[in-house]
């Protein structure tokens, strides 16, 4: 997992980024204005007198504070929510990149194909996860690989075990290609549903 892959999408999982995004926002947004109604909950009953734009300005808290605020730094605040908005996309990308190649791979492991590895940037999440199903389709691949050993070795000694049973009585020689058919019949049977599975390279 040490290859590093370029993002070349901005929305990888819409609805997921979409959640995200609006879900920091308001994060943001809720403990912001949590101070400014904490702050104007201690002003309150209090009078502010402003000087703007060579006139004194006087009014009761905690109105003429929020005023002066937005007045003032509205262009701050506008920055500050696009900056936000961007900063949750790019911090989206760890999160929604991952669960895109999760589900990829596990759409291809549902279709058969355990040749598929995970491979994330070193900021993304879930790096253990990714690690737990590469290693599933590493061991899966090694095991039906083993099982396709085992049955290649199975159709050989069949093969010779008929071609050496000229000599024996014909009951029994009936008997041994009865067990012999139906042995490569399970063989083959074996050998099917391990050649249905794409595997990984070793």
């Amino acid at each position: 997992m040490a290859r590093q892959n370029k993002r070349k999408k901005f929305f990888i999982k819409k609805n997921l980024q979409g959640k995200l995004i609006i879900g920091f926002f308001l994060f943001v947004t809720g403990g912001s204005l949590f101070f400014l109604v904490l702050l104007g909950a201690f002003s309150a009953d209090t009078l502010t007198i402003s000087y703007i734009n060579q006139e004194v300005q006087s009014g009761q808290n905690p109105f003429i504070l929020l005023k002066n605020i937005l007045a003032a730094h509205w262009i701050f605040i506008l920055s500050g929510t696009i900056f936000i908005c961007i900063a949750a996309l790019l911090l989206s990308h760890r999160i929604a990149g991952p669960m895109f190649r999760f589900e990829l791979v596990l759409d291809n492991m549902l279709d058969k194909d355990l040749s598929d590895t995970i491979y994330l940037r070193s900021q993304d999440e879930g790096k253990e996860l990714a690690t737990k199903i590469n290693a599933f389709n590493q061991e899966t691949s090694t095991t039906f690989k083993n099982i396709n050993s085992h049955s290649s070795a199975i159709a050989s000694l069949l093969e010779r075990a008929e071609s050496t049973s000229a000599n024996i009585p014909e009951k029994q020689l009936q008997e041994l290609k009865s067990i012999y058919w139906n042995l490569k019949e399970n063989n083959k049977k074996i050998g099917a549903v391990t050649s249905s599975y794409t595997l990984m390279d070793e």
